[in-house]
């Protein structure tokens, strides 16, 4: 999709959620470096803001043995974009104890509300990209 399909060069920002357990609040953990108007997109715009510079660090560091699915559009696509995630209960990832009924209804409303809120400021950006 992101060399070769039509769409790809209509695409402005990359929003992935995603897990490493089964609830909490979830927590922006990756936006790319030199891209300054995601953080202020996402700083001003969601309801619920919670990020971690560090985890970025660590990610881009290969600190944490661990990917996401923004990588391909990051590295490939070159495409800016954001990584969200909740984590608690982070044993349970990738173990038989990993379902979706485990994962708490308050989780994915603080999830799908911040990501809602994105989403519009992404189509709302003059963001040159």
């Amino acid at each position: 999709f992101i060399t070769q399909h039509k769409w790809r060069k209509t695409i402005r920002a990359v929003l992935n959620m995603d897990s490493a357990g089964s609830g909490g609040k979830s927590l922006l953990f990756q936006c790319g470096p030199a891209n300054a108007w995601l953080a202020k997109a996402f700083a001003s715009t969601v309801p619920h803001p919670r990020a971690s510079s560090l985890a970025q660090d660590l990610f881009q560091a290969n600190v944490i043995p661990s990917d996401t699915d923004y990588r391909i559009f990051r590295d490939v696509g070159h495409i800016p974009g954001v990584d969200l995630a909740f984590y608690k209960n982070g044993y349970v990832y990738h173990t038989p104890l990993d379902a979706a009924d485990a994962v708490t209804a308050g989780s994915l409303q603080h999830l799908g509300d911040n990501a809602l809120a994105l989403i519009r400021a992404f189509t709302r950006s003059t963001s040159p990209y």
